[in-house]
């Protein structure tokens, strides 16, 4: 009960009448999820604009890869720290060059951070 913030939760269920014994169990509630709205290219850069949640959020993280599939060695994150910024972009890219986005909210509580999932992947082509 009273549990609808972001974060880490426990619920112990107790048993009555004949029978006897307890459960406790651990659950997390994330973040609501956002997207990238409109990506636009620049030369050797990628603007992006955020669809903006700032409902129990405390930043985004942007993951840009040169692989569909993102592996380890073509992706990098970005992140931004304050919810309230709508626009983000991503520079030092290589010219005509075909980048993946996905995104995602994450909010900080006690140390801990719970991330969103993440967003429908979108790609462009840098100028």
């Amino acid at each position: 009960k009273g549990c609808k913030k972001v974060g880490s939760y426990k619920v112990t269920v107790t048993l009555k009448g004949k029978y006897s014994g307890s459960k406790t169990l651990t659950f997390k509630i994330n973040p609501k999820a956002t997207k990238i709205s409109k990506v636009t290219a620049a030369k050797k850069s990628l603007k992006l604009k955020i669809a903006k949640q700032t409902t129990e959020t405390t930043g985004y993280e942007v993951q840009y890869s040169t692989s569909k599939k993102f592996t380890k060695s073509t992706t990098k994150t970005a992140t931004v720290k304050n919810s309230k910024t709508t626009s983000l972009t991503l520079k030092k890219l290589k010219a005509k060059k075909t980048y993946y986005l996905k995104i995602r909210t994450y909010k900080t509580v006690g140390g801990k951070k719970f991330c969103s999932a993440w967003s429908k992947v979108t790609s462009k082509k840098t100028k």
